[in-house]
This record gives C-alpha cells, sequence and structure tokens, in this order.
C-alpha cells in the first residue's frame, strides 16, 4: 500500500511539473508580445518582468529537480554550434567600444544572452523531467504544439470580437490582417507555422488525433489571417515535406485537391493583395532598402559594422536612411543585419555557427529531434529574410534557434549511461 502512494504521489507530482513546464514556454513566447500597445513603459516592464521569472522559475526548479532526483547528469555531445554562437555574442560585446547606438547596442545583448541562459536551464529542467517521468522521450514539440494552440485561439477570438487591438490594417485599411500592435504579423505567422509543424509530427506519430485536427484548423486560420506571405510560404513547404512522408494515400490525394483549390485564392488574396504585382517583386520595398544598406551602409564600415544590432552610422539616430526606400531601425532580414552590424567578421561567425548547427543536426541519432529541429529552421531562415530573424532585434525566433542549438549540445542522462557518437 505505501508504494501505491508513493506512485501516485509521484505521478501527481509528474503531472503539476509538467504543467508547470507547460506555463513557462507559453508565458515565455507571450513576453515578447506588446501586450499593452497604449503604453511602450509598461510593456517594457511586463516583459522584463515575464521572463526574468520564467528564467529563475526555471533555475529553482532545475535545483529542486537535482536535489529531489540525483543521478543524472549533462552529457555534453558538440560544443562548437553554441562556442561559435557565444563567440557571435563576444564580439556584440566588444561592439560597445565602437557602436554608434550605445544604449540600444547594450539592450539588445542583455536580452538575447537572458534569453540564451533561458534556453540553457529550461533544456535542463525538460531533460531531467524526461528522464524522470516520460522515459526519456523528448517533449519539447508536445508543449510548443499546446502553446501556440492556445495563443492562436485567443488571437482568433481577438481578430473578430476586438479587432481595435488585434489586427492591423494594411493597404489603406483594405486589408486586415492578425497580430495588430500586439505583434509583428509575419512574426505571428512564423508562430503558426511553427505550431503546426509540432502538429505535423504528431500525426505521422497517429498521436491525439482528434485534438490536433484541431490544432492545425486554429494554426491554418491564425497564418491565413496574418495574411503572411514569407509563413504560407514556409507553411506549404513543411506541409509538402510532411505529405511525402506520411504512407496515407488519401492525405496525400486530399492534399493534392485541396492545393489545386486554395492555390489560385491564396494568391489572388494573401501573394497579390489588391493585386499590387510590384509590391511583391520588390518584396513590400525590402529590396531597395537592402540595396542602399548595403551600398550606402555596409562599405562605410565593412570590417566590423556599426555595433551590435546598430545599422545607421549616425551615432544620433539609431535609424537608417535609405536614398530609395523607407527609414528602418532594423534590416528586415537577419543576414543583411549582420553585415551590416557587426561587419565581415560578425558575418562569418555566423555563417560558420549555421554550418555547424546543420552538420550537427546532420550527425545526431536522435530521429524525432533531428525531424523537429530541421522543421523548425525552416519557418526560422524564412521568416529571417524578411524580418527579424534568427541574428536579428530580440524576438522569440532567436529563442527557438537557441533552442536549435541546444538539442545537440548536451543531453541530460542517467549517470553510468555514456552517449555513443558516429
Amino acid at each position: 500500500m505505501p508504494d501505491n502512494w508513493a506512485n501516485i504521489s509521484s505521478k501527481r507530482v509528474g503531472q503539476l511539473l509538467l504543467f508547470v513546464l507547460l506555463l513557462i514556454i507559453g508565458l515565455r513566447i507571450t513576453s515578447y508580445f506588446t501586450l499593452f500597445p497604449s503604453s511602450i513603459g509598461i510593456t517594457r516592464v511586463v516583459k522584463i518582468l515575464l521572463r526574468l521569472v520564467m528564467t529563475g522559475g526555471s533555475i529553482v526548479l532545475l535545483y529542486l529537480l537535482k536535489y529531489r532526483k540525483e543521478g543524472y547528469e549533462v552529457q555534453y555531445q558538440m560544443a562548437l554550434p553554441l562556442t561559435f554562437y557565444c563567440l557571435y555574442l563576444f564580439l556584440g560585446l566588444l561592439s560597445v567600444f565602437w557602436t554608434t547606438n550605445l544604449g540600444f547596442t547594450l539592450l539588445q545583448l542583455v536580452m538575447t544572452f537572458e534569453s540564451l541562459v533561458f534556453v540553457l536551464v529550461f533544456y535542463q529542467v525538460l531533460g531531467r523531467y524526461e528522464q524522470v517521468y516520460n522515459a526519456g522521450e523528448s517533449l519539447f514539440g508536445w508543449m510548443v504544439n499546446r502553446s501556440v494552440f492556445v495563443i492562436g485561439v485567443i488571437f482568433i477570438y481577438g481578430f473578430f470580437f476586438i479587432p481595435e487591438t488585434f489586427s492591423r490594417g494594411t493597404h489603406g485599411g483594405a486589408v486586415q490582417r492578425l497580430g495588430g500592435f500586439i505583434i509583428n504579423p509575419n512574426e505571428l505567422g512564423m508562430l503558426a507555422v511553427i505550431g503546426a509543424l509540432t502538429v505535423f509530427i504528431e500525426f505521422l506519430e497517429k498521436k491525439s488525433l482528434i485534438y490536433n485536427a484541431l490544432a492545425m484548423i486554429v494554426c491554418i486560420a491564425m497564418l491565413l489571417l496574418t495574411q503572411s506571405r514569407s509563413s504560407l510560404g514556409a507553411f506549404m513547404l513543411i506541409g509538402g515535406i510532411f505529405v511525402l512522408m506520411t504512407n496515407n494515400y488519401w492525405v496525400k490525394v486530399g492534399s493534392i485537391v485541396g492545393a489545386v483549390f486554395a492555390i489560385p485564392i491564396i494568391v489572388q488574396t494573401i501573394i497579390l493583395k489588391q493585386g499590387d504585382v510590384e509590391e511583391v517583386m520588390s518584396m513590400t520595398g525590402r529590396l531597395p532598402f537592402w540595396k542602399d544598406l548595403i551600398t550606402d551602409g555596409f562599405t562605410q564600415s565593412p570590417i566590423l559594422g556599426f555595433g551590435f544590432m546598430s545599422i545607421s552610422p549616425n551615432t544620433f539616430s539609431n535609424k537608417f536612411d535609405s536614398i530609395h526606400a523607407y527609414a528602418a531601425s532594423m534590416t528586415h532580414n537577419t543576414f543583411v543585419q549582420v553585415l551590416i552590424n557587426l561587419g565581415l567578421v560578425g558575418a562569418l561567425i555566423c555563417l560558420l555557427q549555421m554550418v555547424l548547427t546543420f552538420y550537427a543536426i546532420g550527425v545526431s541519432e536522435n530521429k524525432k529531434l533531428k525531424l523537429l529541429s530541421l522543421s523548425m529552421l525552416i519557418p526560422l531562415i524564412i521568416n529571417s529574410t524578411t524580418e527579424f530573424g534568427i541574428f536579428g532585434e530580440s524576438n522569440y525566433g532567436i529563442l527557438f534557434y537557441q533552442f536549435v542549438i541546444i538539442f545537440f549540445t548536451f543531453q541530460v542522462m542517467p549517470m553510468k549511461q555514456k552517449i555513443t557518437y558516429r
């Protein structure tokens, strides 16, 4: 009888801990939203507090798990991807000596570093939970799936019932995009794709089919309402890959038939918004902006750039004034962003870091994490060509990319069990 009570108690503790972990990852994603659009000051305070509480809570959980559940240790697999990412941050730290916008550089450095600390700690907590309560099976995708589902339901509800907060008018108000001033619609579209890919993975594993069908509907609705072209392209690419991976003949046929009917509508309503072909060809004015950044900005400081997340040569303004496009404080392309703010040195470090990340994924024997990571990189990299990106200003795209790096840097394992290397 005491043993049975011990098992029940352990099960309840595991369920409670899983709920707390799910809450932490959901609130962590939420901390990148502008929750109070009418007050920048309150928004900043809430963002800082949410992130610090989530990081601090993860540290407390890690301490408690180490104290209550001994016999597990961190075993390192491949340190180079994380090492080069830290080298990138170190170069950013050195750039405080030449940055044209010291305050913004320091702010972005602190937020990116804090995000990395959260990822390092949270993944250890999750790893210990998986070993103790889930037989070592990865739960990251499961948690992201549920978090995005809840966030998606809230945003879709807000779009129809609180449109002044949850929607943003473009093209003279003719197009309403989900996200409003809470989050950039393209960023929200990327989150919808990340949620959808976790649904695809659970479909392949034949888990919770009814729930995941509902979750897919929510993710697709959220994606379409954001009117995000880049995220739509990422979704179609990922969807095509997963359809090819399934053995269900009817799923393949249904997907082809659905695509035939859906693509003309999508092209007309989302890709060619209001029939503006020129807007699409210039990537909403981004191409002339990138041209000016490289020809007028990069050439002024090609080796070390203007400082971490600073793209303006003007010390009195954090915006780059483009001759042929608009003025902006970020490049809408993470690779151009690195080139401008950390020069050729920073661009080389980031390129090597990405190569090493792909190599670490390629040699990994963990098929589930490999599939999850490669799937996540598709929307992250596509989004990086049009928005903040994985090496841009602080956003949850950076958070997810840091998780991909950490997935293959270490694992929490029983002390006597050793990782086998290929």
